[in-house]
């Protein structure tokens, strides 16, 4: 999937949920609350980042009441947690409606490789968390106070609520490192 259809992607489920963008911080539980999903804790592998469980019309997906679940690994930091929930929003936006998934989708994020399918949820998760016009605006105002790439970095990473690796990645996708 091309990188201008999921940053598109990302900004509808922003509009869809209406979501109120006061803030630096993107509540990533309360857009996924409001697609409908049930976030919380789990205790999973070291290697197991997170996962996502969607099974249409069920009351119920592991003892609790929902159709739809989003679990993380409790042991993760609060920025990890956030790009998982992100990540996993971003499968049942551009992966769920492929029609061999209806009705039932299971999937566990772990680190070991990366395929076009999680590159693509991690693109998704980077522009719902670090949306491209505030990101880059945020950057060029620091950018103009004369911090260095680094400086900038700590303090984009702060603002968003993001790993300063997530932050540096971003930087490069939307080329603001000239």
């Amino acid at each position: 999937m091309e990188k201008e259809m999921i940053e598109k992607k990302a900004k509808e489920v922003m509009a869809e949920v209406h979501y109120e963008d006061n803030s630096d911080e993107i509540d990533v539980i309360e857009i996924a609350k409001k697609l409908g999903f049930a976030v919380g804790n789990a205790v999973l592998k070291d290697d197991v980042d997170g996962f996502i469980i969607v099974q249409e019309g069920a009351k119920e997906i592991l003892g609790i009441e929902t159709d739809k679940l989003i679990g993380v690994n409790s042991e993760k930091d609060l920025e990890w947690k956030r790009f998982t929930i992100a990540h996993e929003i971003a499968h049942y936006v551009l992966h769920y409606s492929n029609e061999k998934y209806k009705g039932m989708f299971a999937h566990r994020d772990h680190r070991k490789g990366k395929n076009e399918i999680e590159n693509e949820a991690d693109y998704f998760a980077a522009n719902l968390l670090m949306p491209s016009e505030k990101f880059q605006e945020k950057y060029k105002e620091l950018e103009s106070k004369g911090l260095d790439v680094e400086e900038i970095i700590v303090l984009l990473s702060s603002k968003f609520v993001v790993t300063p690796l997530m932050t540096r990645r971003r930087i490069e996708e939307l080329n603001l490192i000239g």
